[in-house]
């Protein structure tokens, strides 16, 4: 019986030809609006249409204005991304409705494989984790690829003053790239990641036009799930720090892991019936700080009694015994107290 995400094997075949089939749509598509449109070279026979600036949404045909509007969204996207991205900027620049769905529907995310990455001089500079979530199945998917590239691996491998774990922990919080294999990431947010230099896949210059013209949010609901596992499961935290085991004993970072279909049924199960792992950042940015502020001020509340100093025990055991009682009474009374003024401090005494 195959587990709730399905067979591991041929996973990253899968993957590939998912791939390779959206970038063959895209090939053949002969509406994109390309940077050379958008500089100023757009025919307008071709009437392309937008939906920048409709209040139903519906397209309606493009203007030299529209032009000008996209170029200067554009020049805003890359100046709000200087290159890279990390697991909690991608949370909380994304689009309310991308969190609820990814708190509502995508409650499974499993880190599949992981290699080692090299650049264009031979030399490893990144961790590629391919995750495997579960789909709303409103579109016919079972499942979807998340790929996520981590951008501070090299480092982690090079670190020799901290353990894997700890390096671990430091890398999931550092710049990564991403990318998914679901239509709302194609259309929506490749475009968004690739002027903010954060997409791990095929680049896309063909500006968003119909569906994001305004460029706002920055992930689908399976890369925000995915996010959510990397800031808080320990599952993740144990894939990463194996993947830099391994990076270190081949010195270079290369090399790769992959984890078992028991090991991924097992994870699977057990996030099914929880959208979120325990502790980790929901999305939801509003309730995660008022999370955050409540457990603060409670661990800041005690709930313990304050300790009695030792004189002030050793007086209110005395006050218990009725010889030193009243011996206490007489030397009160020699203060110019009355006794019914002394007997109510004693009675005070260790309270």
């Amino acid at each position: 019986m195959l587990g709730l995400l399905g067979r591991l094997a041929g996973a990253t075949s899968e993957a590939k030809a998912l791939a390779k089939a959206g970038a063959a749509q895209r090939a053949i598509a002969s509406r994109i609006l390309s940077p050379n449109d958008m500089q100023g070279d757009y025919d307008a026979s071709r009437l392309l249409t937008t939906t920048l600036g409709t209040p139903d949404g519906k397209p309606r045909e493009m203007t030299p204005a529209d032009l000008a509007a996209f170029r200067q969204n554009a020049r805003a996207l890359g100046q709000r991304f200087k290159g890279g991205i990390t697991p909690r900027q991608v949370i909380d620049m994304s689009l309310t409705i991308d969190r609820k769905r990814a708190r509502e529907e995508i409650t499974m995310a499993v880190p599949a494989s992981a290699r080692g990455v090299k650049d264009s001089n031979r030399k490893v500079d990144r961790l590629e984790v391919r995750f495997i979530t579960n789909a709303s199945k409103k579109y016919g998917a079972t499942r979807h690829h998340v790929m996520v590239e981590f951008l501070g691996y090299s480092a982690a491998v090079a670190s020799g003053a901290m353990s894997a774990g700890k390096a671990a922990s430091l890398m999931r919080k550092q710049g990564i790239r991403l990318d998914c294999d679901c239509g709302r990431h194609q259309y929506w947010f490749r475009y968004v990641a690739t002027v903010g230099n954060y997409n791990a896949g095929r680049s896309e210059t063909g500006f968003p036009k119909i569906r994001n013209p305004g460029l706002t949010g920055v992930a689908c609901k399976h890369v925000l799930r995915v996010m959510a596992e990397i800031e808080g499961a320990a599952t993740v935290q144990r894939f990463l720090t194996r993947a830099i085991e391994k990076g270190r004993a081949n010195e270079d970072g290369s090399g790769s892991i992959r984890t078992s279909q028991k090991e991924a049924d097992k994870q699977a199960a057990k996030q099914a019936n929880r959208p979120t792992v325990r502790g980790a950042h929901t999305g939801n940015r509003d309730f995660d700080r008022a999370r955050a502020a409540l457990r603060k001020a409670s661990r800041a509340t005690k709930t313990t009694p304050k300790q009695v100093a030792g004189g002030s025990k050793r007086i209110a055991a005395l006050a218990n015994e009725p010889a030193a009682r009243e011996m206490l009474l007489g030397i009160i009374g020699k203060l110019g107290i009355t006794r019914e003024q002394a007997i109510a401090i004693l009675a005070g005494v260790g309270k």
